[in-house]
């Protein structure tokens, strides 16, 4: 298993035999790639794992992930595809003055679920995932604990 994973439009590639990288000025992101018998100059942008290689005019958007990047991610899916029902708790005490859902409604990944103010402040409590609602557990006007279940996803 290598350092790193490289994806080019959500795909795995390997690096070319043959070829390698170098930067000539990093602090400007141009770097070359070395071949047996040419050479190619790149631009390369970005930070972390998301970057935009400029080649021969052509700007290619790369996903570099670590292998503690690979592991995480691969753990998420894995979690994902076997998830069962889920329990949303209260992340902070405070008073519900909103529930944006009920019983048998289909929510998105990120969707608003309950609004919590806590210290004047309101705060949303989001889907982890998509999914349907089982079961509402909190009503407007009531007041909740850290920790407390808000409602059930399947």
């Amino acid at each position: 298993m290598s350092d790193y994973e490289v994806f080019i439009d959500d795909a795995a590639v390997d690096p070319a035999d043959g070829w390698r990288f170098e930067w000539v000025n990093p602090d400007q992101r141009i770097a070359r790639l070395f071949g047996e018998h040419r050479s190619i100059d790149v631009l390369v942008e970005g930070a972390g794992s998301d970057w935009v290689v400029t080649l021969a005019g052509r700007r290619i958007p790369v996903t570099v992930r670590s292998w503690r990047e690979r592991i995480l991610a691969a753990a998420e899916t894995n979690a994902r595809a076997h998830a069962g029902p889920v329990e949303v708790r209260a992340s902070l005490p405070g008073l519900v003055v909103a529930v944006a859902v009920a019983e048998g409604d289909e929510v998105a990944d990120g969707a608003a679920l309950v609004t919590i103010e806590a210290m004047k402040m309101q705060n949303e409590v989001r889907a982890p995932r998509a999914g349907r609602v089982l079961a509402v557990q909190v009503s407007t006007g009531e007041t909740v604990a850290a920790g407390a279940a808000l409602l059930r996803l399947e």
